[in-house]
């Protein structure tokens, strides 16, 4: 474990450009909740999935490309013959545990399950990826940050409600086994983007929904489509999903992770439920009970808390190793 855990290097305190990712990674995240709920509507939740991871591709594939960078070849050749190159086996890792499986477990869960509950158990992401991070990726685990990753957890709870937790006797649970298969696999997948090295956030980024969206197809095939029905609102709304919680958001997931860790990256899953909450708030005109302002209140405490006394030295591999800070990052 010695050996495996200095290979990579802690990641620096999050700085002022790292906050203002989280805050645009909670915005993009929290879109998905409106456009899914438009989505579904006429479009089947297999076809929403496939279809959004294939159109995220295409465009982080774009941007890539706009920006000089190229994949590398799916295959290399070696003294024992030809072998998967290095640099895809993270991606497709990526593409299978953080879009594919997630992607499909969270809209058939929900079938089963009550949004609040599902968004309770969207809050334990931030918990494995702690963990997990401190066992893989060298991320000091403080008790402030377990303090902190405690209470924002206790943020989510109250801000769902106590119908969401009374809900879990009543729901299925195996679909709520499946909410946690699905939360872990998101922590899974921010771990093994940590420790990639050498690859350009947007080469990952493009390859791992690339290769999200191929492992996804067979789905396709497997559902009734019912094309003729589907509304001009949903087919934007799939749109909407692959351009800003996928392809925009992943980038933006891969870029945090590298610069400050995938801890602080997993504060955003406390975060994107307040701003789901606020607008549904603002576009539908729901209610905003009081424990809303509670709740955002503890998340908050709870962030600010796990993020305190966190100055590490600035890491030298990681996603995508390279020098420059700010926007650089982002090349």
């Amino acid at each position: 474990m010695t050996a495996r855990r200095s290979r990579v290097k802690s990641p620096k305190g999050a700085r002022a450009f790292d906050w203002f990712l989280l805050s645009l990674l909670v915005a993009l995240s929290g879109s998905a909740f409106v456009m899914i709920r438009e989505a579904v509507t006429t479009i089947p939740p297999q076809a929403v999935a496939s279809i959004r991871l294939w159109v995220g591709a295409l465009l982080m594939t774009v941007i890539m490309l706009s920006a000089g960078r190229r994949f590398p070849p799916l295959l290399a050749r070696s003294a024992r013959g030809c072998r998967l190159h290095r640099a895809w086996a993270p991606m497709l890792a990526v593409g299978m545990v953080g879009y594919t499986i997630p992607f499909f477990i969270y809209p058939w869960a929900q079938q089963y399950v009550e949004s609040g509950l599902a968004g309770v158990y969207m809050a334990f992401m931030p918990v494995w990826t702690v963990g997990l991070a401190y066992l893989f990726a060298d991320e000091g685990l403080t008790r402030g940050k377990i303090g902190g990753f405690a209470l924002g957890f206790a943020g989510v709870v109250i801000l769902m409600g106590p119908d969401a937790v009374s809900g879990a006797a009543r729901s299925s649970a195996f679909a709520q086994g499946g909410l946690l298969v699905a939360t872990f696999c998101y922590a899974v997948s921010a771990i093994i983007a940590r420790r990639t090295r050498g690859v350009r956030p947007r080469v990952f980024t493009a390859g791992a929904i690339l290769s999200g969206a191929v492992f996804s197809s067979p789905a396709l095939f497997l559902t009734d489509l019912y094309t003729d029905q589907w509304s001009l609102p949903s087919i934007a709304s799939v749109i909407g999903l692959a351009v800003a919680p996928t392809g925009l958001a992943g980038l933006v997931i891969i870029v945090i992770i590298k610069r400050a860790g995938a801890g602080f990256m997993a504060l955003a899953n406390y975060l994107v439920p307040v701003w789901a909450i606020f607008l549904g708030a603002l576009l539908f005109g729901e209610r905003l009970e009081p424990r809303v302002f509670l709740a955002l209140a503890i998340i908050f405490a709870g962030v600010a808390i796990s993020q305190r006394k966190s100055g590490n030295p600035p890491p030298a591999e990681g996603v995508a190793a390279m020098a420059g800070s700010g926007g650089a990052d982002l090349k």
